[in-house]
C-alpha cells in the first residue's frame, strides 16, 4: 500500500532544464512563461518611456514599446554564436568584469596569471592498411595514405 502514493525524483533522467523548453496557451497565445515574464516586465520601462515621451511625441511615442521590447528579448532571450553561447547580457557583463590577467566566464573569476601555454598538435596519424598484420606502418605523406587505400 505505501508504493501507490510513491515520489520518484525525474531530474537525473530529464536534466534540471528539461522544462524550459515546454509551452503554455496565456490568453491566446502559445508561449513559454519565460517569454512571457520578459515580455510583462519590459513592458514597465516603455510604459515610462512612452509616458515621458508622449507629450513631445504624441502618439509616435508608441514606437518605445516595440522598441524596448526587442530589446529585452535580445539582450535575455537571444545566446552568443560562439563559445559557450551564453545569453547575450551575460556575455556583455563577463566583457566589461574582464581586466589584465583576470578573465570571467559565466559570472566566474578565472586567474590567468600562472597559466601556463601549450600547443594543441594532433595526435592521431593515418596508419597503411596494407602492412602486416599486428604492426600498423604510418603513411609518411598524405599521397601515401590516399595510395594505400586504394
Amino acid at each position: 500500500m505505501s508504493n501507490i502514493n510513491s515520489l520518484y525524483s525525474l531530474t537525473p533522467m530529464t536534466g534540471r532544464t528539461s522544462g524550459s523548453d515546454r509551452t503554455t496557451v496565456i490568453g491566446t497565445v502559445e508561449m513559454k512563461w519565460r517569454t512571457f515574464w520578459i515580455a510583462a516586465f519590459a513592458m514597465i520601462p516603455a510604459g515610462i518611456l512612452t509616458a515621458i515621451f508622449f507629450p513631445m511625441l504624441a502618439s509616435w511615442s508608441f514606437l518605445w514599446i516595440p522598441i524596448v521590447e526587442f530589446a529585452a528579448f535580445y539582450l535575455i532571450e537571444r545566446r552568443t554564436k560562439d563559445g559557450l553561447q551564453l545569453r547575450t547580457y551575460q556575455a556583455m557583463v563577463d566583457k566589461k568584469r574582464t581586466t589584465l590577467n583576470e578573465y570571467h566566464l559565466c559570472g566566474q573569476q578565472i586567474d590567468v596569471s600562472r597559466v601556463e601555454f601549450g600547443m594543441i598538435r594532433q595526435i592521431t596519424a593515418p596508419v597503411e592498411r596494407k602492412a602486416v598484420p599486428g604492426k600498423a606502418a604510418q603513411s609518411k605523406t598524405f599521397e601515401d595514405f590516399e595510395e594505400s587505400l586504394l
